[in-house]
This record gives structure tokens, sequence and C-alpha cells, in this order.
């Protein structure tokens, strides 16, 4: 497949493109921090003429740890990280919910972006992320799936991932090695 036929990228946040705080829930901007090569990742898919979106649950808004104003100004901060690499995100999705429609493993903000982009095509699009539910989603909804399988929590979500015989179609170690998969194609 040549690059022009992936038209979307759909991304997990924490662990994807950010360090994920072990027990611990972003709350506030300066948490945030970009991963090692996120921001490069980024926007090698972006200069290819890739749509790129976040897909994110969020329950610590329902468990009242943060609101949306809270959350607003951490994706404020990820905006403004990007943004010296030259990266725009064309969308932000988050559920709140702890379980439902909208949160992954379901693929609820996958239709949410599709009914605001209504070019996107699922044959032709990429979920990337750190976690079982990415990938579940992300087949749920049709895409191609990249699982991030790192030094730190690799063996775990690729034990899981058997366990719940969820085959993602490949596996990396870092956004960077998927972004690489992805201009492949």
């Amino acid at each position: 497949m040549s690059v022009r036929g992936i038209d979307t990228v759909f991304l997990d946040r924490d662990g994807t493109i950010n360090t994920r705080l072990a027990g611990e829930w972003i709350v506030r901007p300066e948490q945030f921090e970009l991963l090692p090569g996120a921001g490069e990742a980024l926007a090698r898919l972006k200069r290819a003429g890739m749509r790129l979106i976040v897909i994110t649950n969020q329950r610590g808004i329902e468990l009242a740890l943060f609101d949306e104003a809270q959350l607003a100004r951490v994706h404020e901060r990820m905006a403004a990280l990007l943004l010296p690499f030259g990266v725009a995100l064309d969308g932000v999705y988050f559920s709140a919910a702890g379980k439902g429609p909208r949160t992954k493993p379901e693929a609820g903000m996958f239709f949410d972006a599709k009914r605001d982009f209504p070019a996107i095509d699922f044959s032709r699009s990429v979920m990337i992320g750190d976690a079982v539910r990415d990938v579940e989603a992300g087949a749920k909804a049709g895409c191609r799936t990249v699982l991030i399988a790192d030094e730190a929590h690799g063996a775990e979500v690729l034990r899981e991932a058997e366990e719940k015989r969820v085959k993602p179609d490949f596996v990396v170690k870092t956004i960077g090695e998927g972004a690489d998969l992805i201009l492949r194609w």
C-alpha cells in the first residue's frame, strides 16, 4: 500500500504520544511530556499528508479527578509541544465514561471523527496505541492496527493480547517505528 493509501492515523494519547504517569492521571498541563521521538514521528506522518486524530479514554473525569476544562488545558499543552515540529492535530476525541459505546475498546470515538471528517475511510486508516483496548477499538472501526509494545510494558501488553486473542496487524516498540511502518505501506 502506498502512502497515499493511508488517509487517517488515529492515535492513543497516554503511552503513545506522551509519557504515561505510573499510577497517576495527567491532570495538569505541566505533567504532559512528549515521548522521545513522538513529535518527529507525527511530523513525518503529517508531511505525508495524513490526518492525525487522537482518540483517548479519560475516565478521570467520571471519577472527578479532573474536569473537562483541565483536560482542555492539557490538550492545549499537547498542541503547543507539537507545534515546533510542524504538527497540528486534526482532532482530539475523548470519552469520560468508564464504559460505553464511545469508550475504547468500543469504536464510538472513531465514528465521532467520521461524522466530523466525512472523507475518513476506515479501510485506509490506522490506529496506533499501546494498549489492547486501542487495537480492539481500531479493529472494530475497520482500521489497521499498530500496537506499541515498548521496553517498559511490552511483555505485559503482548501477554494480554494473547490471552484476549486480540491480534494487532503490527507490533512496534515506539511511535517512531509505527510511523516508519505506515510510511512504507
